[in-house]
């Protein structure tokens, strides 16, 4: 492999990264707004935040693989032979996104960093202990309760508080939590967070907080269809605020979420007699594997796009 090969995988990463990027903005900004104007949105975060890999994926594949769509094949080329002052990306000429890998370099010396900070945040996030939903009764140095783990979740509950809770509202913490369990929530959390990677940290962290406030919101809708008792489940988020417990940043805490928002929705609802779904789950993925076939489907037309707005900036 000559150094004029490489120049193609380097583009293709940065145009990777640069669509997934303004993908990303874009989406999750409109996103945001609809999802503030109608919160049930919000349980789709998870499949909004994956819609910018397939962008980039689609771009970054079309930029590489030789195509035209008035050829009807994928894979043929016929730029430098026709055109030959065409500013050219496919693997059959590699060289020619020599030219580009100046400002290739600049984008991911600037997209680069950020993304690989979130997958090591990402790694460092524990597996858990498989406790489930029965309380590991410790002392946290704050009284908080929540599920420690994604993939094998166990319920982490600070002794003060624990043995401040009567049996009833020891029952209402179970009961939500179990309500999150039932969700998959600790998994479906890591599984945003992974496809919030490519998006900008600080709107990330908003689309996670978002979702957050609609997971809190489910799982007490659960506890109250689990305890047929809505207010019990509101008496003690109230109760424990007042001890003072506060959820630890971005997790799937007993008092996350919006507090007035919930106490609300618990008192002035009715408890569902549907038990809870997960956010994520075979029509979401039946979806993003539509989408993900039109893009495949679509590549020699985006290709020539590509290349089109390529020639124009340069």
């Amino acid at each position: 492999m000559t150094v004029a090969s490489l120049a193609l995988p380097v583009v293709a990463a940065a145009m990777f990264l640069g669509t997934g990027w303004l993908a990303a903005g874009l989406v999750l900004s409109a996103w945001l707004k609809l999802a503030a104007v109608r919160p049930v949105l919000a349980r789709h975060a998870p499949l909004v935040s994956a819609l910018p890999w397939l962008a980039a994926a689609a771009v970054a594949l079309a930029a590489v693989v030789p195509g035209d769509p008035h050829m009807g094949s994928m894979f043929a080329c016929h730029c430098l032979e026709s055109m030959p002052a065409w500013v050219h990306l496919c693997p059959v000429h590699p060289e020619e996104a020599a030219m580009l890998v100046l400002p290739a370099l600049i984008v991911l010396v600037a997209l680069l960093p950020g993304r690989l900070r979130a997958l090591m945040d990402l790694a460092s996030e524990p597996v858990g202990h498989g406790g489930g939903d029965q309380p590991r009764v410790v002392s946290l140095g704050t009284p908080m309760a929540l599920l420690h783990g994604w993939l094998r979740p166990t319920l982490v509950v600070d002794q003060d508080l624990w043995a401040a809770l009567s049996e009833a509202e020891r029952a209402a913490v179970l009961a939500h939590e179990r309500g999150h369990l039932r969700r998959r929530d600790p998994l479906v959390r890591m599984v945003l967070r992974g496809a919030l990677m490519l998006a900008p940290r600080s709107l990330a962290r908003q689309v996670v907080r978002g979702w957050l406030d609609h997971a809190e919101l489910a799982a007490d809708a659960e506890a109250a269809r689990r305890l047929a008792d809505p207010t019990l489940v509101a008496q003690t988020l109230l109760r424990c605020a007042r001890l003072g417990a506060r959820p630890p940043g971005l997790a799937l805490a007993w008092t996350g979420g919006r507090l007035e928002r919930r106490v609300r929705a618990l008192v002035q609802g009715q408890p569902s007699a549907t038990p809870a779904h997960p956010d994520v789950g075979w029509r979401e993925l039946g979806v993003l594997t539509g989408l993900a076939s039109l893009a495949l489907a679509a590549t020699p037309w985006v290709h020539h796009q590509v290349e089109h707005l390529l020639n124009l900036a340069l």
